[in-house]
């Protein structure tokens, strides 16, 4: 059986397809249909629902062409926790932060000048710590269910539950985009609003040699 999850305005396909106790996401290239990306994971019956996790917030990963006016408004929207927007003029930046509203919190990176005009990041978070959007119960359960409960310390997971979502897109104390142990991983995924079971994939993936890669 295959669906399609999402078609994006940038010609990108998320196509999902069941065996009898696997699933498989592969992103595609509409228009030349190379095969982008692929997450695999175990087929459950039930998945996580929650207003901050998406496909459409997997599409603005940075492995693909995707739309990036979306990132502008996701987290004031409530589409996702935290964006990681780029921008090429200063003048823009400080605009785009002076507009944005008292409950979210940014940081800004230091200036990137390797390249021949200056790139601009700025991280935009939400208040709060996960604990406040994401039952742990709940997302440990969803791990269970997909066979990743061993590939990841419940209880270092849980103190990262608790700490302040502006910890972990500072340069100077986590940020997230270097994650690279499974809990961090989770955190990320959590924070900017990806599908539980495309995480899942990467920690599965991370563990095994590409020979023994489950289809």
């Amino acid at each position: 059986m295959s669906v399609i999850l999402l078609e994006t305005n940038k010609g990108i396909i998320f196509e999902k397809t069941e065996t009898k106790n696997r699933c498989r996401v592969a992103v595609r290239d509409k228009e030349h249909g190379a095969m982008i990306m692929d997450y695999r994971f175990k087929k459950i019956d039930k998945t996580y629902n929650s207003p901050y996790i998406s496909w459409d917030n997997l599409n603005c990963c940075g492995g693909w062409s995707f739309d990036e006016s979306y990132l502008l408004t996701a987290v004031q929207k409530g589409k996702k926790l935290c964006a990681g927007i780029t921008f090429y003029d200063e003048s823009e930046l400080n605009g785009y932060i002076s507009d944005l509203p008292d409950n979210l919190e940014h940081f800004c990176h230091k200036p990137d000048q390797r390249h021949t005009c200056c790139i601009y990041n700025i991280d935009v978070v939400a208040n709060g710590s996960l604990k406040d959007y994401y039952s742990f119960q709940d997302i440990c359960d969803m791990y269970d269910n997909l066979g990743i409960s061993a590939n990841f310390n419940k209880r270092l997971l849980k103190d990262l539950f608790d700490v302040p979502l502006y910890y972990f897109i500072n340069d100077e104390t986590f940020e997230y985009a270097n994650a690279v142990k499974s809990e961090e991983l989770i955190v990320t995924g959590l924070m900017l609003g990806y599908p539980i079971e495309s995480t899942a994939w990467l920690i599965e993936r991370d563990c095994l040699p590409p020979t023994q890669y489950p289809v």
